[in-house]
């Protein structure tokens, strides 16, 4: 999903927005973008050791902010990172943390009954799913088998 994102548009909506066009937040984007799944900061820095992780810090949250990237603070404690596209939402793995994005129509009912039922302007929900993810599901399953064997 990330690989989609439209770089082009992005250089006039950082610039109207006052901001320069550094090649370190190019770089952070760029990177973001080619990583698999939701990235850490850590996991960002990792991939771009030449910068500090407060450069990378302060412009993930600056680019959070912008609505550039969404901030995913499922988990472990560890803020993820996407970037903003179509609306969807997210299987979170409960052992390895791993998210999983998923299409499905979007619940609009849903903040409709919440607006009615508490009289706020809802204005966004987030559904979160948690499960075991197929890779855990099957060292969960090995480990359960090796313990039979060893007993």
């Amino acid at each position: 999903m990330n690989n989609e994102y439209d770089f082009d548009k992005l250089i006039p909506f950082l610039k109207e927005r006052g901001l320069r066009i550094t090649p370190q937040r190019m770089l952070i984007l760029r990177t973001i973008a080619s990583m698999k799944g939701h990235p850490t900061v850590d996991e960002i820095h990792s991939q771009l050791p030449s910068l500090s992780i407060a450069t990378i810090y302060n412009n993930v949250k600056m680019f959070v902010k912008l609505k550039i990237l969404n901030e995913l603070p499922y988990g472990n404690g560890l803020s993820k990172y996407e970037f903003k596209m179509e609306e969807h939402y997210h299987v979170i793995c409960h052992i390895c943390g791993i998210i999983e994005d998923f299409k499905y129509p979007l619940l609009r009912e849903v903040e409709d009954v919440a607006n009615k039922l508490t009289k706020f302007r809802v204005h966004s929900h987030q559904l979160e799913i948690y499960g075991v993810c197929k890779n855990c599901s099957k060292n969960k399953t090995r480990n359960l088998l090796t313990k039979k064997e060893g007993d």
